[in-house]
Order: structure tokens, then sequence, then C-alpha cells
């Protein structure tokens, strides 16, 4: 039996039959998926799943840990996310709570290129949370949106990230917004000192995918925004690890694992551990008092922690919390989590017109938390 487990914990709510022998199906159907009497002795001695411990939580929940084989997530990432919650995504009211991976498994794992230590050199902010803009609406001229950015980025503005809806099916159009987008920002650059880190949204697959990839690392930009839960966890993975490029991971469907009570993936391992492992340099999240929120509050923090404590050789991964906050939660929510987070105020930025620059440098010097730790909210 190996010993070098992944350990994944399930909440079971209302278990449709005997907890234990859940438990003994979760571990079989999601490592080998045949029964046991069909699986020989020396396959199953080696990659067969196993229980860990079977607890009542209360008279309508159980907590299943099973130890999976780190041999079986094969080196991918996509395929850690199957082993953990592929076949089992069918059964009723089973949810992935949380996660524990072997140092090994971890060792071999590059995550994140740059992540917190890295984005705070790039933007030369070393001491408070970051502030983060989107670019949108689609359909905009992209000078006017060239000209958001680079209004953002000379009042102090940290990060600047496209909208996950600028999409292009033509390259030249997607090279000139954001050629457009860059130099807004390096001419900001001049004038301030200090630069904005500017991600394109990429996406789709294959060639496309990559000649976008090659036009973003040619214009010397730090990363992109890309959508894994739409394009493919290991996709967006492999993509800027090939490139060299940072990335954003945008939560766009994730909802569907999150928010159910007694479905999915819980917050913390679905856009916070699973991201980080997967390399994404920024995890955003819906947090609390946005247009989109999750109606788990006590997952913010959790999601937070999971980005940026220990975890083995990993680079912390820097938590972003959006879904339509307003300048005004902006400091309060970096005093809440400390400066090793990043707040993204999109809509209440674009609609302060004239007022714009005065509203992010005040919002920038109100941002300075005294806190380090991320505390629950």
């Amino acid at each position: 039996m190996s010993t070098d487990l992944v350990k994944a914990t399930y909440l079971a709510t209302r278990p449709d039959r005997d907890p234990e022998v859940l438990a003994e199906n979760i571990a079989r159907e999601q490592s080998l998926e045949l029964t046991r009497s069909l699986i020989p002795d020396s396959v199953a001695d080696r990659l067969l799943g196993h229980i860990l411990s079977v607890s009542e939580r209360d008279t309508q929940h159980w907590e299943l840990e099973i130890g999976y084989p780190a041999e079986l997530v094969s080196g991918q990432v996509g395929q850690l996310l199957h082993l953990l919650y592929g076949n089992i995504s069918y059964y009723p009211h089973i949810r992935l709570v949380d996660l524990e991976l072997p140092d090994t498994l971890l060792a071999s794992l590059a995550g994140p290129i740059a992540g917190i230590p890295g984005i705070r050199a790039w933007t030369g902010v070393e001491e408070r949370a970051l502030l983060m803009t989107v670019l949108k609406p689609r359909g905009s001229d992209p000078a006017d949106l060239a000209r958001l950015a680079g209004r953002f980025a000379g009042a102090g503005g940290d990060i600047v990230k496209d909208d996950q809806n600028l999409v292009e099916s033509d390259l030249d159009t997607f090279r000139n917004r954001i050629s457009l987008c860059a130099q807004a920002i390096e001419r900001a650059a001049d004038k301030t000192g200090r630069k904005a880190l500017y991600l394109p949204h990429v996406a789709g697959s294959g060639r496309h995918l990559n000649r976008q990839l090659d036009h973003v690392a040619r214009l010397g930009l730090g990363g992109v925004v890309m959508c894994p839960w739409v394009m493919g966890l290991e996709t967006a993975a492999a993509a800027a690890a090939e490139h060299g490029l940072m990335w954003l991971a945008h939560p766009a469907v994730a909802g569907v694992f999150t928010e159910s009570n007694t479905r999915g993936i819980a917050m913390p391992v679905l856009l916070g551990k699973l991201v980080r492992i997967a390399g994404a340099d920024i995890s955003i999240f819906p947090g609390s008092g946005g247009r989109i929120s999750s109606h788990h509050l006590h997952d913010e923090a959790a999601t937070c922690k999971a980005l940026t404590a220990a975890l083995g050789a990993l680079r912390p991964s820097l938590p972003c919390t959006g879904g339509g906050k307003t300048l005004e939660q902006a400091p309060q929510t970096a005093h809440r989590y400390g400066p090793n987070c990043a707040v993204l105020v999109g809509g209440d930025l674009i609609g302060r017109g004239p007022e714009l620059e005065a509203a992010v440098r005040e919002t920038i010097a109100r941002m300075f938390s005294t806190d380090g730790d991320v505390s629950p909210a």
C-alpha cells in the first residue's frame, strides 16, 4: 500500500447508504472504478484508494476522509481534479471540503512562477494590499479601454485586467487592443516611475491561444487572464508555463462547483489550493458585499489562507476578492485580510468619470494595513 497519499475530505449530507459503505464506494470509484473482486491484488495494493476515517459531524452530516495513492495524479493538475471529484460528481450530496497533498507530490509541482513576491516586484508595492481594476465593456473602442487603463495606472493603480468577456476571434484585433492598453500603461509609468501590471484576457485553444500568448510575451507584459473552468485547468496551467507568463485565474463557471451546500467543491479547495497547485499567480473569488457574492461567507478567509499559507515550496498566490465591489469597500477589505490580497473594483471605478484619478488616490491611501494576518470576516 502506498504511503504517499492524496488525502481528500468529503462531506456527505444525509447519506443514502451506510457512511462506511459510502466511503468505500467513493474510494474505489475514484481510484480504480471497479468492484473489488475484479481488481487484481497487485493493482489494489498499489493504486486502490482507501478509507482513512469516517466520522459523524451531526445528525445530518458525515465526514469521509479518503486516501488516494499519489501515483494516480500522473503529474497532471487536470488528473488531480478528476481523481478528487470525477465520477462522484454524480453522487447525491457529496461535497469535497478539504485536500492535503503529500510532500513528494508538492515537490514535483512548480506552482506560480512569480506569485505574491513577483507581483510586488513588478508593481513596486511592498507594504499594502493591491488595487485592481477591469477593462470593460466588450464593444468599447479600444482607445477608450486604453485611456481607462492609463488613467488608473497614472493615478497609482496596481493591476489592470481585461474583462473575461473581452474575446476576439481575429488575432489582429486582439493585438491592436492590448497593444494600445500596454502603451497607455507604459506612458503612465514614465510619469509615475512605477508600472502597473497589465493582464490581457486570452481565450480559446490550440494555435489561436498560443498566438495570443506569444504576442503578450513579445510585448513584455507580465501575464494574462484565463478562465480555467471554461478552457480546462490543465490547458491554462500548461499554456502559461510554456510561455513563462504569470496568470490570473478567473472564476467564471466555478459557481456550479462552489455554491451548493451539499455538492461540488468548497471554494478554499477549488479557487484556493487547486488553482495555486496549477500555477495561478492570482486567484479571483467572489467575496461578500458585491454584485456577485458567495453565500459561503466563511470561505473567503479560508480561501485567502489556502492561497498564501505554506504549501511545500510553492510560492503564495495573490488572493483577489471581487464580484462588484466599490472603492469605498476596498480599504475595509484590505484591512480585514491584510496586505497580501488584492481588491478588484470595476464598474464603480469606471463610473467615477472625471473624478476617477482622485478616487483611486484616496482609496489607495486608505488601503495601508498594519495587520499582515488573514483573519475571519
